[in-house]
């Protein structure tokens, strides 16, 4: 990736864009919304915005709420 590509990247970056590492930390309760067919994104934003930009990140958030799906939340069986 050259200099200018980079700097294309970062500038199309969306402002509000928290980044990995906070996008990890609410990553579990942003996909347990999203399994109960709540509205993360509302109370979420910046981390909405950055599963739009980060393959690593939106994958983490599938396999998730994919889980979420098939085993369940938090509760004990």
């Amino acid at each position: 990736m050259s200099d200018w590509d980079a700097l294309n990247e970062f500038l199309r970056t969306d402002p509000r864009d928290i980044g990995c590492d906070l996008a990890l930390d609410a990553l579990p309760a942003y996909s347990e919304m999203a399994a109960a067919a709540g509205h993360p994104e509302r109370l979420f934003p910046g981390l909405a915005a950055h599963l739009k930009s980060c393959r690593a990140c939106f994958r983490d958030y599938e396999a998730l709420v994919r889980a979420i799906r098939e085993f369940g939340g938090d509760e004990p069986r």
